[in-house]
């Protein structure tokens, strides 16, 4: 009996990744594969853009997630985790991939394996935990919000570390303050205003500029019902299971209406746009569909027939999850150039993320404040003196730079409010 040699082990197919034994498959295969490395990403990356290191990159992360999946690398390597928690998952990557890698998903999946193996201690797992908790309960919120009111009005606030104090000035008044439903026919039908979790109580005037708005070309505006939060921050967390919580709290709060659900947070329309990617039931992929923009629901042909002149300058950010996510593309914009007298300039480095991305900047304040100089100077060159950006974080992000900020249905409504209200 002759010895027969050993086989030689099959080589694995260029992009077929099964886990190995001892770190089992966690990403989608058919994404991990997609990507062809071309390195189209890397000029649309804000991170890259400050280190140009590839682990800061899209390429780079992939690459780390390809390792983890084959089993060369363990994810709970330092080296790798660094490189995963420090993407702003603003997602500018998709719009040009040219292969239409998902990296949205490819990244949340890896948040979410982190956030289970190296879930934060000490102080900052401390915070995280009653942060978390109470963006999902009203009431504790809006504690805290009253809290930030009496430190901003005592001045106590200046205690706080730079990147722990808010540029949005919280008062008494506005929170005891409640919504008003302009006099409409509602002949096109009632719209909900999502109220949310920071907007509601840090950004009313916001939602009712919305309201404002929807009456004035004819909506019936809804503030009611109002679930407490849409999930956003807990899925940039890796918190996937609270998210899908909160996603099927939100879905079902809606249930039995019908009309476009009105989001004016970026970061909260592009999270609540997904539950259908999330939760994977007819009635998110149902209910994601009624989730609308404002540049989704009227037209500049609407503002134009109603507008009076707002004579202002000002730069426009685009929020990434507004342009990126949600794919909006130039209807935002176009709203608010049809409001007469208003000049509205674009930086020359609009594609590139202000660095707020939820929370970001507090857990990354190296990446966060770089990303931060490099918006304000290029607002500097537009030579304007304001900034319009329809999302809570960029907004507070970019009034630590010293600007004033406008939100797109504050200026609308301004454009649209009856002579003398």
């Amino acid at each position: 009996m002759t010895n027969q040699p050993a086989s030689e082990p099959t080589p694995p197919v260029r992009g077929q990744f099964t886990g190995s034994p001892t770190e089992p498959s966690i990403f989608d295969a058919d994404q991990l594969a997609q990507c062809v490395q071309c390195g189209f990403c890397l000029s649309s990356c804000p991170t890259y853009e400050v280190t140009h290191l590839e682990e800061h990159g899209p390429r780079g992360r992939i690459l780390g997630m390809r390792l983890a999946e084959s089993g060369e690398l363990s994810l709970s390597d330092p080296a790798l985790a660094e490189s995963l928690e420090t993407c702003v998952q603003c997602r500018a990557c998709e719009l040009v991939c040219p292969s239409l890698v998902e990296f949205g998903s490819l990244i949340e999946t890896a948040r979410t394996e982190l956030a289970d193996r190296r879930p934060p201690r000490g102080l900052r797992g401390i915070a995280h935990r009653v942060g978390f908790f109470a963006l999902a309960r009203r009431p504790l919120l809006r504690l805290g919000v009253v809290g930030l009111a009496v430190m901003q009005a005592l001045r106590l606030d200046r205690v706080l570390p730079d990147r722990l104090r808010p540029a949005r000035r919280v008062r008494l008044s506005d929170l005891r303050r409640g919504y008003t439903t302009p006099a409409t026919t509602g002949t096109r039908g009632d719209a909900f205003v999502f109220r949310g979790c920071i907007m509601d109580h840090m950004f009313r005037d916001a939602h009712q500029a919305v309201a404002d708005v929807l009456g004035a070309v004819g909506f019936a505006p809804r503030f009611e019902p109002a679930p407490p939060c849409c999930g956003a921050l807990h899925v940039h967390a890796g918190r996937e299971g609270q998210a899908r919580a909160l996603a099927e709290e939100t879905i079902a709060a809606y249930a039995g209406t019908d009309g476009p659900i009105v989001v004016d947070s970026a970061g909260c329309g592009a999270a609540m746009k997904e539950y259908g990617h999330l939760l994977d039931t007819p009635e998110a992929h149902a209910f994601s569909a009624r989730v609308k923009d404002l540049s989704e629901v009227i037209t500049p042909a609407d503002v134009a027939e109603h507008a009076t002149p707002v004579r202002l300058e000002l730069a426009y950010q685009a929020p990434c999850h507004l342009k990126n996510v949600q794919r909006t593309g130039d209807a935002p914009l176009a709203l608010l150039r049809a409001i007469p007298g208003l000049t509205l300039i674009e930086p020359d480095d609009e594609q590139l993320c202000c660095g707020s991305g939820g929370i970001y900047s507090i857990e990354q304040p190296e990446f966060g404040d770089a990303l931060l100089a490099k918006k304000d100077a290029s607002l500097h060159r537009t030579g304007a003196r304001g900034v319009v950006s329809g999302n809570p974080g960029c907004a507070m992000q970019i009034a630590r730079a010293g600007w004033e900020i406008h939100h797109p249905a504050q200026l609308l409504a301004r454009a649209l409010s009856q002579p003398g209200r």
